[in-house]
């Protein structure tokens, strides 16, 4: 009797082993194999005779300062996130936030929603790297995600899909995990901006390889913030953005077009006196860069991550810029710790910027998409053969493969 228990155990064990090791195949498979193949452009700088600048036209009105990143609790506290959408949006109006977004994770928050200045917005993604994505102005969650690492096809394929009409498509926090790497971002495209300023990192060095890579990428600072009722990282980094009115299509554009900036806010920074960008000017290849307070630091970065210039206590700078440089992005330091980190100007041809393209691989992808089916198919004759005892006559081929 004894021995006819061990026997069902093992054999349940079995079952139980081989219907887990089903599940992780599947998802591999659905992964790496049956996900869309894409063609990249190669990597190509900046180039051209133009210089875009992202802050030609700004408008009199004042900066506004935002925050489009903050999770309140949702889902039945299952995702991590603590307090309410309105505890967020109070806290925010405290230290004068004009735009201040719910992003929870594939939850679009409703609340404030009759407020001109609303941003609908989710974070996007749940996967074991974190590459997450927020989405700013969608009215349509996106369920589609990659569980494993991903390759720069399942990425691609994620953002082609987040693409919509009127929405904004940031990728966020990419050092954390490194949920997109550097050699991803020379590839990718079909986003907007790059979350460079968070407070689990900063990824400069991620924004500085999509720029070298040519790609038109704008910066974007936010909390991050998961429990508002703490206040431990509100307020400590942000966006401002140039509008001449605070409602949610001209901050979004703002963005989109790169009048906007982002900032690390120092310790003891009183909040109605953040240090601004006064203008951001450009004849031919001569760049000027003019703060409204003095500066202990400004520093401008061209391709990969070179340092052009450096400058100590002045509130305005001026440099050429070289076609060998490609783009010039500046940094603002304060005494006190505040930073501001500027849009790049760049080389574009005289028609102006052309965006990389993607376009799928489809002989690359119904190759792959083969090989998965027959992937599939060997594991269900294999799971046959171990479950059953009952041996299926193969042709020769399959049958050393599956003998080995």
């Amino acid at each position: 009797m004894a021995y006819f228990f061990v026997c069902r155990a093992m054999k349940l064990l079995r079952v139980v082993f081989f219907g887990f090791a089903s599940i992780i195949l599947a998802l591999v498979v659905c992964q790496y194999f049956f996900c869309p193949r894409f063609h990249f452009e190669e990597q190509s700088p900046f180039e051209g005779p133009v210089l875009y600048n992202p802050y030609e036209s700004l408008h009199p009105s004042p900066w506004v300062k935002c925050n489009f990143h903050a999770h309140a609790r949702a889902w039945n506290g299952v995702t991590n996130g603590e307090g309410t959408a309105a505890d967020i949006h109070r806290a925010y109006r405290s230290l004068n936030y004009g735009v201040h977004c719910v992003s929870n994770y594939h939850d679009i928050d409703s609340t404030d929603s009759d407020d001109k200045a609303f941003i609908a917005a989710y974070e996007h993604g749940y996967n074991l790297n974190k590459t997450h994505q927020l989405v700013l102005g969608g009215h349509k969650i996106l369920w589609l995600d990659y569980l494993l690492p991903q390759t720069a096809h399942n990425k691609q394929h994620v953002l082609s899909r987040l693409r919509t009409p009127g929405s904004l498509t940031i990728l966020n926090h990419p050092e954390i995990r490194q949920g997109y790497t550097k050699r991803d971002l020379e590839r990718l495209t079909a986003y907007d901006c790059m979350e460079v300023l968070n407070p689990a990192a900063t990824s400069t060095r991620e924004w500085d390889a999509a720029l070298s890579a040519g790609k038109k990428v704008f910066i974007t600072g936010n909390d991050d913030i998961h429990n508002v009722t703490e206040k431990a990282q509100l307020g400590r980094n942000c966006t401002f953005v140039n509008v001449s009115h605070t409602e949610g299509s001209q901050v979004l554009e703002a963005l989109r077009v790169g009048r906007s900036y982002g900032v690390v806010i120092g310790d003891g920074q009183p909040v109605d006196s953040i240090p601004a960008l006064e203008s951001l000017t450009v004849r031919g290849q001569t760049v000027k860069v003019e703060m409204d307070q003095e500066a202990e630091l400004i520093e401008v970065t061209g391709q990969q991550g070179k340092l052009l210039a450096l400058h100590r206590d002045t509130d305005k700078v001026t440099f050429e810029l070289l076609k060998s440089d490609h783009y010039a992005r500046t940094t603002v330091r304060y005494k006190n710790g505040t930073t501001l980190y500027l849009n790049p100007v760049f080389f574009t041809p005289t028609e102006g910027y052309d965006e990389g393209v993607f376009y799928e691989d489809q002989q690359g992808t119904l190759i792959y998409r083969a090989l998965g089916i027959l992937i599939c198919c060997l594991w269900i004759l294999l799971l046959l053969q171990l479950l059953t005892g009952y041996r299926i006559r193969l042709p020769p081929l399959l049958g050393g493969i599956l003998s080995r």
